[in-house]
């Protein structure tokens, strides 16, 4: 339609006419008011004078979304592109109305679907994050299990090292009460406080192995001093004289993890290559910095691992053991401790037989102890 300066309808064509439910004859000469909801006339007015001042084109789909009303009253709304004309009697604008009503009922069905997909995304987040919760509960629980299996397995070993210094106390304790001369009082006091920091070092070895996993928030962590820890409660508990445990270590920077759980690691797979060694044998154990990554290595001189089964040795249940040496949990344990802390773990079959692990963790730094806080 054509709108003179004075806001009256000049020209309107049938399309116009037949979208508001009008005549031609009902549209020309009127107010261009009549085409817009009672409410929107006084900002309407404003809006044309405004215009009037400075008129200049507006593209179709400028500016705001607009209403109309048509001649029954029903509300509808449009889009309005505006171009200024000057002829000899005065302005005029040449007004384009789309009816967008279909356009609109389209957008609103596509909000409603995009609400309706974020509270999808969101529940099944929640869903994926109480999955993980779950995941981390069961590791946990299985990480806890099998340090108690393993404690298991140390009773013996255990009791022979608390036992053998409990009887040097209790004999010196004997010999101490009969005793009158003062200096060797003091030697059966001395022999007495030697033998129970053994029986002490050897509880504390076992008690923190066997601990639950800390709740606190990851540390650093000296990987020489957790391995020797692990070798200390091997060397007590397993208590195997065919096999020597050697360690071989180099500085290396502080990895970011829970201690015990590194402990856990080192014992594990000791505990597994002393049950692959038939007759005497060698552990080896070798620390060193590869870059951005503390590497350790694990060598034994048992049987290794047959090549097919090489895959599968972190599977959780998978075991080549009788059913009274383990239940295939040892290795999965492992491999789950060290993949939480970002490291990796291989294991293969070197050429002068046995089998060799090699883990590698991140080392520590600002940047990624910042991203393990809670």
């Amino acid at each position: 339609m054509v709108v003179g300066d004075r806001g009256d309808i000049q020209f309107v064509n049938q399309t116009l006419a037949d979208m508001f439910g009008y005549s031609l004859e009902e549209l020309l000469g009127k107010p261009v008011e009549i085409l817009l909801p009672e409410q929107h006339l006084a900002a309407h007015r404003r809006h044309v004078e405004n215009y009037a001042r400075r008129p200049e084109p507006r593209p179709m789909g400028a500016g705001r979304d607009l209403e109309g009303v048509s001649k029954d009253g029903r509300r509808f709304p449009v889009e309005i592109g505006l171009q200024p004309a000057q002829t000899y009697s005065g302005w005029i604008v040449v007004a384009t109305l789309i009816d967008i009503t279909k356009r609109k009922a389209i957008e609103e069905r596509l909000r409603k679907h995009e609400e309706r997909l974020e509270e999808l995304v969101a529940e099944r987040t929640w869903e994926l994050r109480e999955a993980q919760r779950e995941k981390e509960r069961v590791l946990e629980h299985l990480i806890q299990a099998e340090k108690m299996t393993a404690v298991g397995t140390l009773v013996s070993g255990i009791g022979h090292e608390i036992n053998n210094p409990l009887y040097v106390v209790l004999a010196t304790a004997e010999a101490l009460t009969d005793e009158e001369d003062l200096a060797r009082c003091r030697a059966y006091g001395h022999e007495i406080l030697k033998q129970a920091k053994d029986i002490a070092e050897t509880v504390k070895n076992l008690s923190q192995y066997a601990q639950p996993g800390a709740r606190h928030d990851l540390q650093r962590v000296d990987i020489n001093a957790s391995i020797a820890g692990a070798v200390r409660l091997a060397r007590r508990a397993l208590r195997d004289d065919r096999i020597e445990i050697k360690t071989t270590t180099s500085p290396a920077p502080d990895i970011l993890a829970k201690p015990e759980e590194i402990r856990q690691v080192v014992f594990n797979i000791i505990r597994n290559a002393i049950q692959a060694i038939a007759d005497k044998g060698l552990i080896e154990i070798h620390t060193a910095q590869e870059g951005d990554w503390v590497a350790v290595r694990i060598q034994d001189t048992g049987a290794g691992i047959p090549n097919e089964h090489l895959k599968r040795v972190f599977d959780p249940f998978f075991t080549t053991k009788g059913p009274d040496e383990g239940e295939g949990l040892g290795l999965y344990i492992v491999h789950q401790i060290v993949t939480r802390y970002r490291g990796t773990i291989d294991v293969e079959n070197p050429a002068g037989g046995g089998a060799r692990f090699v883990i590698r963790f991140p080392i520590a730094d600002q940047k990624n102890a910042e991203e393990e806080r809670p």
